[in-house]
């Protein structure tokens, strides 16, 4: 620990020179640089997003087995007639991503920190189960899971969109959110591309 000053200098030394010898620019970015970048690009994070209880079709990642399951002489796996029952049954819960529509930062939203309510026109029907600001966006990203409420048959898109959506932090007043089915940052892939052409655009929020 006594030698991290140097190895921090020394870090930064060669950055510089890399950035003078490639233009590309060079900046400190922390561990928890993950969590940001991850939460705005909707990146699913085993420790939090994703456990043994949620099916791919729950985590929004069904193209991961929807090959093996819709293919008649693909191979059988373990769990493959579970997840063919949760398909025609339709989704009973659903991971969903929001931004808390107040910009972070002091005076605005309050940091979020896991296991605040996630409501739909003022229902519970889930927790957060991971939360980081999206300094690319400004807003705090909340991802967490939600259950199909009773009437409603399954999760759809539809459904996902025509409700209101909000946070309730602890005893505070509940904080209004918006929903995303794609990322909230570069939502089309872009810059994953490697295409920078509409850098303006990807800034925006999508809907």
């Amino acid at each position: 620990a006594g030698g991290a000053p140097q190895v921090y200098a020394a870090l930064r030394e060669a950055g510089a020179a890399l950035e003078r010898r490639s233009g590309a620019p060079v900046r400190d970015a922390g561990y928890f640089a993950i969590d940001s970048l991850s939460a705005e690009k909707s990146y699913r994070h085993w420790h939090a997003d994703l456990a043994c209880g949620d099916s791919p079709q729950e985590a929004a990642i069904g193209f991961t087995v929807l090959p093996k399951l819709r293919r008649e002489d693909a191979p059988g796996f373990l769990g493959r007639d579970a997840l063919l029952a949760k398909m025609q049954s339709g989704l009973q819960r659903r991971i969903v991503t929001l931004t808390l529509d107040a910009d972070g930062g002091p005076g605005g939203a309050p940091p979020l920190h896991g296991a605040e309510l996630i409501e739909r026109d003022g229902e519970p029907l889930g927790i957060v189960r991971s939360t980081a600001y999206g300094h690319s966006i400004g807003k705090q990203v909340v991802t967490g899971y939600v259950r199909c409420p009773d009437g409603l048959e399954k999760i759809t898109p539809k459904w996902l969109r025509e409700g209101s959506w909000a946070v309730r932090s602890k005893r505070r007043a509940p904080l209004p959110a918006t929903l995303h089915l794609k990322a909230p940052f570069d939502p089309e892939g872009k810059r994953i591309a490697g295409d920078y052409s509409e850098a303006e655009d990807l800034l925006e929020v999508a809907q």
